[in-house]
């Protein structure tokens, strides 16, 4: 039965209609008339608060208007724009020129058109609308408000002897300001107010329908009791009866209802007696067919189990297989890249080591069913477990750096060299250990560290993370095989978790177990101990100079930083650590006990990436503390003659984390005081180090030739400033107060020319007066420079040698006695340094392939540009061949595409494809 709600006609809804309509009509006026009043007061607030901005604005700018001063004044505009109230502001000048806008781009053309109407208006200080504007070249959509202000228009004294103008006459305006407002902001605040207005409405709304339903209530409820019991009777509430109340009509109505309940409540019982019956016939043929099913699933679900450890196992192989082979991989990669020939030997040592990790794996998987019955027997002999445990997270550098991850082996000092032990059986452990760590590691880092506890005499072996974490309540079904806590790390991360069944095993042959800790959202540490069972001493030899050193590591990662200590302290060498470049220029701006100095910096770079800026700005920081050797540790994402290219000085790179051996090496190259490019000279000949205590920029945008004139002057003695453009040029001038300045005409961003010019305008007058030094190729364009430049300067011509270019710097230098050179400094095909060798090849290829592209482009300014930086690096390093094909190909290029010409371009290219057989022929000649 449905019981229909009541229609306009009924008394409910005439009580309710009838207190409703005279209330909602008064709450609606006073809404209208408080949001009238309201939108007003907030025009008028809005208007007031930016005309005092744009007369402040007006005020503030008269004098950085006049001045010229567009710094400060775009910083006004800035202050001005934060305003909600402002859209967008600019200043004009009295010739009409937009010198700054702020905020919202509009139009010269419209800001003119703002100045025109508000002149049309009588110069008004209220606010005017975009109406006024009649322009067609422009058109606003919607009503735009702006202000408009003069600014000067009274007498305004400046200073004669700062800028050399008098006063501004009283009569002229400077400029204008003009201000849009902010129609958005002041729609919201409108829209505020109506809101309000409309929670008036609102509340006489609610207020006149609480009343209209008590009213309604008060009459209506007899009825609706009567109405429920008929509802709950035709819902199945059989025992439903109405409670009469009242006198008349609704005590007879309510009477006539029970009694009906009571007839259909016999009929109900009546017709549930023959249901039960049937339900109970039916109850018995369904457990019967349940039965069945039961025993169906069971048969299905023996089958499935089956197939599924036969796809387990098949995939398991593929999880622990992958390990070594991305370490063969990352390291197949690194020995093709360009500038790793140093570390070649070291990458197939790792690879070797792989390989036979592979190897052992692959046994180890295809003997799992041996594990379980106990077939697997250890193989034990007496290794090295620091240089086991070093190579295995050299293994995992790759893996874990390609993640953005740091992966840290920190070996504590206490821990012997040799123990007795099944070498490759840890190192299986230890590969799925560090294997799971990075695969469930979003950011962060991987730590393997061993420690000795000495209340048992074992040596503790962890890996601890800082991944997703394990649910305590999960870690029990890490050990099983084939099963990982959650399906949901399976989809996002891979494997089938046979890996720790494998390592709980070994580590059971061993006589212990992995232990596990871990937290969700933290991290993880999975760790298993050995017996300390042998007393042979460590015998690493150390070279005697070594232990003499003073090595200040400077790593940010503090796990990284404790690990390089500790391998530094166990080889007798004097450690000092930092965790920010602030930290490491102290400790090289300070003595140390003794007088000693550091000899050597170990910067430890980000695992991101080796070029982002902050590293770049850490290793610029220290290098402008400390101009001796340096050592960076970095990730596999860049070459070593990458990360040459942007740092100054004698520098050596690892990738981390590295084998004792492999810092050791690298510290005995820095330290050999041989291979110091100013070892060549002794800083008490006078003669030699004639620019002893001066310092000399050095503005030149190839590498190869800024090498070279520093090492030159490194070796006359002077401090050396290295820029790679013109800005830079002129910021290290300032910086350093330099006493010389080496400039090359053809640089990026801004030439040598512009550069010199911004020197001889500032305002220092040492600077603007210092004596600069022009090296070029381009010999009509540098006549052209020496006519402009005035007087302090001299132009010398590549390719250079070393006893002109010392007496051109002595001669400006007023120095009264001619310099003498040793002739070991006039450079020679074979008197290149080796270490400048690839990267010299690399560079000339680079150049021809960038020629090769500009030639098929056909981009004369490109060609002119590269073909002057290959006669540059030629004319610096004497490689008459190279220098004569420029020639040639120039002289080619000229005119149009001809046989000769090809042939010509085709032999410059061939040349610079090998240099290195165009640099030996020159040695041989």
């Amino acid at each position: 039965m449905k019981i229909s709600l009541p229609v306009m006609s009924s008394i409910r809804a005439q009580i309710i209609l009838g207190g409703l309509l005279p209330l909602i009509l008064v709450a609606s006026i006073l809404g209208v008339v408080v949001g009238g009043f309201g939108i007003q007061d907030k025009e008028e607030s809005i208007h007031s608060q930016t005309r005092l901005i744009v007369e402040n604005l007006s005020q503030m700018t008269e004098y950085y208007l006049f001045s010229g001063d567009q710094e400060v004044l775009a910083k006004l505009l800035d202050s001005a724009v934060e305003s909600r109230w402002v859209d967008s502001v600019a200043v004009v000048d009295a010739e009409r020129r937009v010198l700054s806008h702020k905020g919202k781009q509009v139009p010269q053309k419209a800001v003119l058109g703002f100045i025109d109407a508000w002149e049309k208006a009588g110069s008004v200080a209220y606010v005017l609308d975009s109406q006024l504007l009649k322009s067609e070249s422009f058109r606003f959509e919607g009503n735009v408000k702006f202000l408009v202000r003069s600014i000067g228009g009274k007498e305004f004294d400046i200073s004669g002897d700062l800028y050399g103008q008098g006063n501004l006459p009283a009569s002229e305006a400077l400029g204008w300001v003009v201000l849009l407002i902010d129609t958005k902001e002041l729609d919201l605040a409108t829209g505020q107010v109506v809101t309000r207005s409309m929670w008036v409405m609102l509340l006489g709304v609610v207020f006149s329908l609480l009343v209209s339903l008590y009213l309604s209530n008060r009459f209506s409820r007899p009825i609706n009791a009567v109405t429920e019991t008929i509802d709950r009777l035709a819902h199945g509430d059989m025992s439903a009866r109405v409670r009469p109340t009242g006198k008349g009509e609704i005590v007879r109505l309510a009477s006539n209802v029970n009694i009906m309940a009571e007839t259909i409540e016999l009929s109900h019982q009546q017709l549930h007696e023959r249901i039960a019956h049937a339900t109970s016939s039916l109850q018995k043929k369904v457990s019967e067919l349940e039965q069945r099913n039961k025993e169906l699933d069971a048969a299905r679900t023996k089958a499935s189990e089956a197939e599924k450890v036969k796809a387990d196992f098949l995939a398991n192989m593929s999880h622990e297989i992958r390990t070594p082979v991305n370490a063969i991989y990352g390291f197949s990669q690194r020995i093709l890249r360009p500038g790793s020939a140093s570390e070649t030997k070291e990458y197939v040592e790792m690879m070797s080591r792989a390989a036979k990790l592979l190897i052992h794996l692959i046994d180890g998987i295809l003997g799992f069913s041996k594990a379980e019955s106990g077939a697997i027997r250890l193989n034990e002999s007496i290794f090295d477990i620091r240089l086991c445990l070093e190579n295995i997270a050299t293994i995992f550098s790759t893996e874990a750096q390609e993640k953005g991850l740091e992966l840290v082996a920190l070996i504590d000092s206490d821990v012997p060299e040799f123990i007795r032990g099944d070498e490759l059986r840890i190192e299986q452990v230890l590969a799925n250990l560090l294997a799971n760590a990075i695969k469930f590691t979003h950011e962060g880092h991987v730590l393997l560290r061993a420690s000795v506890d000495r209340s048992d005499n074992s040596l503790k072996i962890s890996v601890s993370d800082t991944g997703i974490g394990i649910p305590s309540d999960e870690i029990d079904n890490l050990f099983k095989a084939f099963e990982q806590n959650d399906s949901t790390y399976t989809r996002n991360f891979g494997g089938v978790g046979l890996g720790l069944s494998i390592c709980q095993h070994i580590t059971g042959l061993m006589g212990g177990s992995v232990e596990v800790e871990s937290e969700p959202g933290k991290g993880s540490e999975f760790s298993f101990r050995l017996p300390i069972n042998t007393q042979l001493k460590a015998e690493r030899p150390v070279d005697e100079p070594l232990l003499k050193l003073n090595v200040l590591i400077f790593e940010p990662h503090p796990m990284a930083r404790h690990s390089l200590r500790n391998m530094l302290v166990m080889q007798g060498i004097t450690v000092y650590t930092a965790q920010s470049a602030k930290n490491a220029c102290q400790v090289l701006s300070n003595d140390l006990p003794g007088t000693r100095r550091i000899d050597v910096v170990i910067v430890g770079l980000s695992p991101r990436s080796d070029m982002d800026s902050v590293n770049l700005e850490n290793i610029q920081e220290v290098r402008r503390c400390f101009s001796g050797p340096v050592l960076l540790m970095a990730t596999s994402r860049h070459s070593e003659s990458d990360l040459l290219i942007n740092i100054d000085g004698r520098v050596k790179v690892l990738v981390k984390p590295a084998r004792t051996e492999s810092v050791m090496t690298r510290l005995a190259e820095l330290s050999d005081t041989s291979a110091s490019p100013a070892a060549s000279s002794s800083p008490s000949d006078s003669s030699q180090a004639f620019l002893q205590s001066r310092t000399v920029l050095v503005a030149e945008d190839n590498e190869f030739n800024r090498r070279l004139i520093e090492s030159w002057l490194l070796d006359w003695g002077a401090n050396v400033v290295l820029a790679r453009d013109g800005h830079e040029a002129v910021a290290r001038a300032v910086e350093h107060k330099v006493d010389l300045v080496l400039l090359d005409l053809h640089m990026p961003n801004l030439d040598g020319l512009s550069a010199l010019k911004q020197l001889r305008n500032l305002d220092d007058a040492g600077l603007s007066s210092v004596p600069v030094v022009i090296v070029t190729a381009d010999v009509f364009g540098a006549q052209d420079c020496l006519r402009e430049s005035g007087p302090g300067v001299q132009l010398v011509h590549k390719p250079i040698n070393s006893e002109l270019l010392a007496n051109t710097i002595a001669n400006m230098l007023g120095m009264a006695e001619p310099v003498v050179v040793n002739e070991q400094g006039a450079i020679s095909t074979a008197a290149i340094p080796e270490r400048l060798r690839p990267k010299l090849e690399n560079e000339l290829r680079d150049l021809g392939d960038a020629l090769s592209s500009a030639l098929m482009r056909e981009a004369p300014a490109d060609i002119r540009n590269l073909l002057h930086q290959i006669h540059g690096v030629a004319g610096y390093f004497q490689l008459e061949a190279l220098v004569q094909a420029v020639d040639s190909s120039r002289k080619a290029l000229r005119h149009k595409r001809t046989p000769t010409s090809r042939k010509e371009v085709e032999q410059l290219l061939a040349l610079l494809a090998d240099p290195y057989a165009q640099t030996r022929e020159e040695v041989d000649e």
